[in-house]
């Protein structure tokens, strides 16, 4: 009921609740409930809503002050509303295991995959299946996999640590170097088991003396806190390069930190940003942060505002308040689509790309629960529009595919060809082929662009470089091309040739009705010539079988009965 909602909202709103805020910022700023859009009023309770501390309210106007959406364009002011969120993802991170970091699955949806994504998910629930079932036979890599899933509640499995240990313990009886190492963490840190350093230090140097990283990066690390062992700032860094060479996305971090602070050495900015950098890379969440805010404050690095806040939009994205894209795509595939749209949209005020997209993927399809729902039938292309548009300025190239469609065929704005063509060269730059293939198909018709065969040839042979899947449409295109150019150079206008064709509709609809008829027929009577020559035949074969029968009877020799 999003009346009743409304209403309490407003209330829990009045006393100064900051969810309450940021949940009638998402309503006025869409204008979910058949509510008028209010930009100004929507913005008021994100602003509420952000200083009571809630994130959603600090990432809807960090990504409205990045874009200049409804407010003046500010990068400085989008890296100060998403500061607070990044902060609390990286107070979050868990330190326990190496390697992992928070993260939130953003599925996309397709069209052509809408019918499989149900059998998709029993997909990957079956290959997690597969691995409980290979790790129940003795597979040490299944376990080890396993183990990395539970401790961390991925792909549809509640976190675990305590089963997590057990999984990890018997890849590591069988002789996996990183579950060994993966069991001294949670030994270093408490997790799963009860903490003790001396068994944590036992297991990093036998994984370690094994090569895994992770067990190095342990080392590191119990040799510069002084746990279990002694303090050596300089064996520590040691065993942290060592781990770092190898790709450990934490030593790599430790690394810069002691850089940036002159632990074991030196201060030295652009050493620990090209630590960080790295670690970053990986998707290591603290290291992110350092970057971002070295990259703001130019320490080490060249300042850059809008690099910094790429990153800490990053960050806060990976926070649990972000989770409503998942749960959205949950609804979807349960062909909840209501709920799924209202989900998409609240993630999409927050600025994700991909919860932009999915909710213009939702609307364009949507059929007759959209009216049930009380939403208004007119605008629901033009919301999907919206989106496409909002996806599309932060890079999602089908995005700007689907708003060249929209201006091609007047879905939700009215048909303009030049319009398309502008957006399909933008898509273009970006390396799609179905750009490139519609912008050839434009130059070879002169439709939205001016005709030039050469420039349509050009766009055709862009698409069998950049898109190998694309081979069959465009070898069609080009031989087509190659047919209108041969009948041009004899004079013959094909277009004129297509539009006496058009004008003739009922002729060459008729004329493709008789050549049909025509087949037909002769196929009837072929094969009635051939069942009659089949018979007769087999009549012939008959005849001359009674006949050699017969001449066989004359010739046998008469036998007396035995007396």
């Amino acid at each position: 009921d999003d009346d009743a909602a409304f209403e309490l909202f407003n209330r829990a709103a009045e006393v100064g609740d900051a969810a309450a805020h940021a949940e009638l910022g998402f309503i006025h700023g869409v204008g979910w409930g058949g509510r008028e859009i209010d930009v100004p009023r929507a913005l008021l309770h994100h602003y509420f809503a952000a200083l009571g501390g809630d994130p959603r309210g600090q990432m809807a106007l960090a990504h409205r002050h990045a874009r200049g959406v409804g407010v003046p364009k500010s990068c400085r002011a989008a890296a100060l509303y998403y500061n607070p969120a990044a902060e609390k993802v990286v107070e979050s991170v868990d330190a326990a295991v190496p390697g992992i970091s928070p993260s939130v699955e953003k599925h996309r949806l397709r069209r052509v995959t809408d019918a499989s994504w149900p059998s998709a998910r029993a997909r990957e629930q079956d290959v997690v299946q597969y691995y409980q079932y290979s790790a129940a036979l003795g597979n040490a890599n299944a376990a080890a996999a396993v183990g990395r899933l539970l401790h961390h509640g991925a792909k549809g499995m509640t976190r675990d640590h305590k089963a997590a240990f057990r999984y990890f313990a018997q890849a590591a009886a069988a002789g996996d170097a990183d579950a060994t190492a993966h069991l001294g963490h949670m030994h270093a840190n408490g997790v799963g088991v009860r903490p003790c350093n001396e068994t944590a230090m036992s297991l990093f140097k036998k994984a370690a003396e094994d090569g895994s990283a992770h067990a190095r990066y342990g080392l590191g690390y119990m040799h510069l806190a002084g746990f279990g062992v002694e303090r050596d700032v300089k064996k520590a860094a040691q065993y942290l390069t060592q781990a770092g060479e190898q790709g450990s996305s934490d030593a790599n971090f430790l690394l810069g930190a002691m850089r940036a602070r002159g632990v074991g050495g030196e201060k030295d900015a652009a050493k620990a940003v090209a630590s960080f950098s790295v670690a970053a890379a990986r998707g290591h969440v603290p290291a992110t942060y350092n970057l971002a805010m070295m990259q703001l404050a130019g320490i080490g690095i060249s300042p850059s505002c809008d690099a910094a806040t790429t990153l800490l939009k990053s960050i806060a994205e990976k926070g649990p308040w972000v989770k409503d894209i998942e749960n959205a795509h949950a609804l979807y595939t349960k062909k909840n689509l209501r709920a799924a749209l209202l989900l998409y949209s609240k993630a999409a005020d927050l600025g994700i790309e991909a919860a932009m997209a999915n909710a213009a993927h939702v609307l364009e399809r949507a059929g007759e629960w959209y009216e049930e729902a009380g939403f208004d039938p007119e605008t629901r292309l033009e919301r999907a529009l919206h989106y496409h548009r909002l996806a599309a300025d932060q890079g999602n190239v089908r995005s700007l595919l689907r708003i060249g469609d929209a201006y091609w065929y007047g879905r939700g704005v009215k048909r303009d060809a030049k319009k398309a063509a502008a957006v399909y060269q933008q898509a273009s730059a970006h390396r799609s082929a179905q750009a490139m293939f519609n912008l050839g198909s434009m130059h070879e018709t002169g439709v939205g662009l001016p005709k030039d065969l050469h420039l349509a040839k050009r766009y055709y042979d862009m698409v069998l470089t950049t898109d190998p899947h694309a081979w069959a449409p465009a070898k069609m295109a080009l031989w087509r091309l190659a047919l209108r150019v041969a009948i041009e150079a004899r004079g013959e206008k094909i277009d004129e040739i297509v539009g006496v064709l058009r004008r003739n509709k009922d002729l060459v609809v008729a004329g493709i009705l008789l050549c049909a008829l025509a087949c037909v027929l002769t196929l009837r009577v072929a094969m009635g010539v051939a069942t009659t020559r089949d018979r007769r035949e087999r009549a012939g074969a008959s005849a001359r079988e009674a006949a050699a029968a017969g001449r066989d009877a004359r010739l046998a020799p008469v036998v007396a009965p035995a007396e």
